[in-house]
C-alpha cells in the first residue's frame, strides 16, 4: 500500500465500506416482493411496563373538549359519550376530537348512538363494529 493510499484510507475512508454497501443493495434488490412486504410487516412483540388507560368523557358543552383532546394527545382511550350535549355541540365536539385522533393516528369506532371509541394507534379494536351487530339484532337507533 503506498503512503498516498494511506492518506486517502485514513482521511476518505477504504474502498472496502464501499464494497459492503453495493452488496447490501444487491441483496436488497433481488429479494423478491413477498419477501420485502414480510420484512416491512413484520410484528413486534414488546413488553410494556404501562398500564392502558381508558378514560370516559361525558361533556356537557363544548367548552369541556381542550381536557378530552389532551388525553387523546396522552394515548389514551377514550369512550365519548355526547347524550347530554346539545345537537350543535355534539358536532363540533365530534369534529374537534376527529382532528385530534386523525393527528395521532388514533380511530374512531361508533358503539353506540352518540357513543364513541377513540382509540391511539397502538389499540387495536378486532370484531365486528358494535353498531351494526346490534342493528343486525333487531336494535335500531
Amino acid at each position: 500500500m503506498s503512503v498516498m493510499q494511506s492518506f486517502r484510507n485514513l482521511f476518505i475512508g477504504s474502498d472496502e465500506t464501499a464494497d459492503d454497501y453495493e452488496s447490501i443493495y444487491e441483496k436488497e434488490q433481488q429479494m423478491t416482493a413477498d419477501e420485502i412486504r414480510d420484512r416491512r410487516n413484520r410484528e413486534v412483540k414488546i413488553a410494556a411496563t404501562t398500564t392502558l388507560q381508558i378514560v370516559l368523557a361525558r361533556p356537557t358543552d363544548f367548552s369541556e373538549v381542550k381536557a378530552i383532546g389532551d388525553d387523546l394527545n396522552d394515548q389514551k382511550t377514550v369512550l365519548l359519550n355526547l347524550e347530554t350535549v346539545r345537537s350543535e355541540d355534539a358536532k363540533r365536539i365530534l369534529d374537534f376530537l376527529s382532528g385530534v385522533a386523525y393527528a395521532n393516528g388514533a380511530d374512531i369506532k361508533m358503539m353506540a348512538q352518540k357513543t364513541f371509541a377513540i382509540m391511539p394507534k397502538n389499540v387495536g379494536f378486532s370484531g365486528v363494529d358494535l353498531m351494526s351487530e346490534l342493528e343486525n339484532n333487531g336494535y335500531s337507533f
